[in-house]
């Protein structure tokens, strides 16, 4: 018997809107620690700084959360008319439009109005095409067309091969094997790989071992088997994560953010990210049991509405916080850390404002436009179907 899923989870809403506040407050330590935002070398207090560095895992947790919903989505979907073309539309039409927007704002703009170099030509191609995840140069080179450019390469390079994941994993069963199967590989071979690059410049085959999709499938698993718990056949697990003992629940959410709370003060080993990935779905499993309201309300989940605009918006408001904040002289009457603080508040308030104007003017029309897109398609081959019977007839 299939558990019937929630018409709303307002929990992923809140776990995209928590993802873009790590992402962005990772970047504002960067800001302050690495590019200088005070006007001189600045360091935060070390438990401080390895905690805002360790925000950038909300990318990783925007990939527990996309492989749930994708699962969710297409399971809904199962057995409609051209469904994996019309996959594939959504996907291109829920990240193009906006994607394409960025792409203006921060590569075309400043070549045309400032005279700045364009990125080399096969970068900017493959960033546009979302074909950069397959490559060091390109992957890690996107960043300079569009800033975080590569997670999105990431992101698209796993809607290349969905269909085929989805075909293959099938049920817990399967998403616990391959969940096993890709750690161990990555684990244990993914060193051997670091220690023998194909390129010249190691330290860029290290950062793009990394990021690239074999190396964060696991992550994109975690959130698979989350899928398969909360909406697969029901078992005991399925059956605790929907109306299990509220206080087992609470301890496991605990444990849950003990280990985000440990991990970064203790390991520094990049492998550490599939530590945050099991983290991250277990969150996700105790918030649909219980949605606690100090992170599932409707502010947060608000910011996870707008978090892909978010997303690329935010870079452009960390530079303006730093404006602002010149205006103001906060460097000279503000520590690093206060100086942080404060750039996080002034970025993110301007992110929420600039991102729920262009997802209601950029995002919203471009997903319209692919749904529009797909009924016409519906369309040709239905009248299609109906000239062949008449031919018939």
């Amino acid at each position: 018997m299939q558990a019937k899923p929630r018409l709303q989870l307002d929990f992923i809403d809140a776990l995209r809107g928590l993802a873009i506040i790590a992402v962005l407050v990772s970047h504002a330590q960067r800001n302050v620690e690495i590019y200088q935002a005070m006007g001189h070398p600045a360091t935060m207090s070390p438990w401080l700084s390895r905690y805002a560095e360790q925000g950038a895992r909300g990318v990783q947790l925007f990939f527990v959360v996309s492989a749930l919903t994708l699962f969710l989505s297409a399971g809904k979907r199962l057995g409609e008319s051209g469904e994996w073309l019309n996959f594939y539309i959504r996907r291109v039409f829920r990240i193009a439009p906006m994607f394409y927007v960025a792409f203006g704002v921060y590569c075309l703009a400043p070549f045309v109005l400032k005279g700045h170099d364009l990125p080399q030509p096969g970068t900017i191609l493959s960033t546009l095409t979302f074909t950069n995840g397959w490559s060091p140069a390109w992957l890690l080179g996107a960043n300079d067309v569009v800033p975080g450019g590569w997670s999105i390469g990431v992101e698209m390079s796993f809607y290349i091969v969905f269909p085929l994941v989805f075909l293959l994993v099938r049920d817990l069963p399967r998403a616990w094997i391959a969940l096993l199967l890709f750690l161990l590989l990555d684990i244990f071979l993914g060193p051997v790989l670091i220690a023998n690059p194909p390129i010249a410049d190691a330290d860029l085959w290290e950062r793009f071992m990394f990021v690239w999709l074999p190396n964060q499938l696991p992550i994109f698993l975690f959130g698979i088997c989350a899928y398969f718990i909360l909406f697969g056949e029901s078992g005991a697990l399925t059956r605790f994560f929907h109306a299990g003992d509220r206080r087992v629940n609470a301890t496991l959410f605990t444990a849950a953010g003990t280990v985000l709370f440990v991990v970064p003060q203790i390991v520094a080993d990049s492998r550490a990210v599939y530590l945050y990935g099991a983290a991250f779905a277990l969150v996700a499993l105790c918030l649909n049991r219980q949605p606690y309201r100090w992170l599932v309300n409707p502010l947060v989940c608000h910011v996870g509405k707008i978090s892909f605009s978010g997303y690329l918006v935010h870079f452009f408001m960390l530079q303006v916080a730093r404006k602002l904040l010149d205006k103001v002289h906060a460097a000279s009457r503000l520590g690093p850390d206060a100086y942080f603080v404060a750039t996080v508040l002034v970025a993110l308030a301007g992110t929420v404002i600039v991102a729920s104007i262009t997802y209601r003017l950029v995002e919203v029309p471009g997903q319209a436009l692919g749904k529009r897109l797909i009924q016409r398609l519906a369309a040709r081959r239905h009248a299609g179907r109906r000239a062949l019977e008449s031919e018939a007839g």
